[in-house]
């Protein structure tokens, strides 16, 4: 399931605990085809070290950053003590996020007839992760542009399509989120009631089924305003709806401006 042959120094690794012994660990890498690893005592945890076995046992999953790579000798050396918490929480949500995409291209693969279902399932991660960013990312897409996002990034016809049916029975669409910060000020005298109707305007903005929007202070002048629904593109022509019902509400004499914007997705669980 690897998409590099070897590990690269400083890169945060997922690993499989093996055996624990008083000098060190040996692990072996998920992403790495079980590429054996090396922890070494000083490495396991800050601090002293009474017993190592307080720390880590054998069959635990690691989050570990590469500090020694040596290809030819085939030695890779690991330690737990320069990953703090939220790496280790990231790497692991992206490792299980890239399981999870490729047991579904092997299916796929599977279903379509090919003779062996696990190389083609690595060749299709290797061209999804070349053409996006998250390879989960395109497997989404399908719920809106069919198999055109697989087919782009390189997947056969034949397993697109087969790809697109299993995405639309195994897979949630994910929430799509558009929030933009705008500055809002009126120098009138009565300024703040005229800012509240304005917002307040966005918010009465005629809505489309399944489309949530809210707007929030950030620190008076600035609001941001949230749009989110299944549909990116409902996300994306609702935003453009309130913020200029907003700003011809304040009107051009007083103080509006789009200070920035932001669009992600949220996946269901």
């Amino acid at each position: 399931m690897s998409y590099r042959s070897f590990p690269r120094r400083n890169e945060l690794v997922v690993g499989t605990v093996g055996k624990v012994e008083d000098h060190g660990v040996t692990v072996r890498l998920d992403e790495y085809d079980g590429l054996e690893a090396y922890i070494p005592r000083s490495h396991v945890a800050s601090g002293r070290i009474k017993d190592i076995r307080d720390f880590i046992k054998e069959g635990d999953k690691i989050v570990g950053r590469v500090i020694r790579a040596h290809r030819k000798l085939g030695q890779v050396d690991l330690s737990l003590r320069y990953v703090s918490a939220e790496q280790k929480r990231r790497k692991l949500e992206e490792w299980k996020e890239r399981v999870r995409v490729i047991s579904l291209l092997k299916l796929a693969a599977q279903r379509a007839g090919y003779s062996d279902p696990e190389i083609v399932a690595r060749e299709a991660w290797s061209k999804l992760s070349g053409y996006y960013k998250d390879p989960l990312d395109a497997l989404e897409d399908v719920f809106y542009e069919g198999r055109e996002p697989l087919i782009k990034a390189g997947l056969d016809d034949k397993l697109a399509e087969v790809l697109e049916d299993i995405v639309k029975v195994q897979l949630k669409p994910p929430i799509y989120i558009k929030n933009v910060v705008v500055r809002l000020i009126s120098y009138a005298h009565d300024g703040v009631l005229r800012v509240k109707k304005a917002l307040l305007r966005g918010l009465s903005t005629p809505k489309t089924e399944n489309v949530e929007v809210d707007i929030y202070s950030a620190g008076a002048p600035r609001y941001v305003i949230s749009v989110r629904s299944q549909d990116p593109r409902l996300v994306r022509r609702m935003t453009t709806y309130v913020v200029k019902a907003i700003s011809r509400e304040i009107g051009d004499t007083e103080g509006f401006e789009v200070l920035g914007e932001k669009e992600y997705r949220k996946r269901s669980s």
